[in-house]
């Protein structure tokens, strides 16, 4: 995986820039969800492409650092902001992966409006009442103080349109049922002094003739010199279905010079097949 990042600025201070993520294994599907194109200025930020709904924009995620294979993020029920099937996906996603947001920042105060289209904008795919998928529409929020030496983050989102339905305790599988849903989520996240940080999240997702689900995660990290350590936990509930609930560890090791030693750990990776599925990696991951 090889990510391009490019950045320009006019005679006239409009910045503009574009980013490009490649992976090998996507290389012949002729993938291109990888990439992000911005223009800014005073009048705000205006970003498209594979980029957060204003959800996933205003919430904060509960793993941080990074992994080779992603395994601390991308067990079953890990907190990514956007919500189930998934992280980093949920509403985003379900569309056609193509996201426009605009974002802004007043002092302390930031806010953010999103739009991704369902099904390219056709309109063929249909709900189980038999209406059809409503575009993916969103609206968030964040607030940042300095509480003494505590620093604190809070997030609003509220997101609306067609997503897949949660069943049968079953996340990160591809659903083949589909309904409109709104989503509200907010999180609340401190930065400590000795190099602690938490967050807390939650959000809750109603769908207009399916069975409601909420959506719960908590992260904690811990940084001393060039160690860095973080562990989360997320946990989905529904009505009559048992809670699918999982976790995960990470560890970074900062050798200098853009090298890093990272390691990572996810509980339940598959929700679909019987057992405690896990996954780790540790390897070296490298900036230039």
């Amino acid at each position: 995986e090889v990510t391009f990042t490019m950045s320009g600025t006019t005679d006239g201070g409009l910045e503009f820039g574009a980013a490009i993520d490649l992976d090998e294994g996507n290389v012949a599907l002729d993938d291109d969800s990888g990439t992000t194109v911005y223009i800014s200025g005073s009048f705000g930020k205006l970003t498209m492409g594979d980029t957060d709904g204003a959800i996933d924009w205003a919430l904060q995620d509960a793993g941080t650092l990074t992994s080779l294979a992603d395994d601390h993020t991308t067990h079953v029920a890990y907190f990514g902001a956007s919500g189930y099937y998934g992280p980093g996906d949920g509403m985003d996603g379900e569309g056609d992966g193509q996201v426009v947001r605009y974002d802004n920042t007043f002092g302390a105060f930031s806010f953010a409006i999103s739009a991704e289209q369902v099904d390219d904008g056709a309109g063929t795919a249909t709900t189980v009442t038999g209406a059809g998928l409503d575009d993916i529409l969103g609206i968030g929020v964040k607030y940042s103080a300095d509480m003494g030496g505590t620093t604190l983050n809070v997030g609003l989102g509220y997101q609306t349109g067609g997503m897949g339905v949660y069943t049968n305790g079953v996340a990160f599988v591809a659903p083949t049922t589909f309904d409109n849903a709104d989503v509200l989520g907010v999180s609340v996240g401190a930065e400590f002094g000795g190099g602690f940080s938490a967050m807390l999240g939650y959000m809750d997702f109603n769908y207009d003739a399916s069975t409601d689900f909420d959506f719960t995660g908590l992260g904690l990290s811990y940084t001393t010199g060039a160690l860095s350590l973080n562990a989360n936990y997320g946990v989905m509930t529904a009505a009559g279905t048992p809670d699918l609930d999982s976790w995960g560890l990470a560890a970074n090791y900062d050798l200098g010079g853009g090298a890093v030693v990272m390691a990572g750990y996810g509980s339940d990776v598959d929700a679909a097949t019987a057992g405690d599925q896990v996954q780790w990696s540790i390897g070296l991951g490298m900036s230039f």
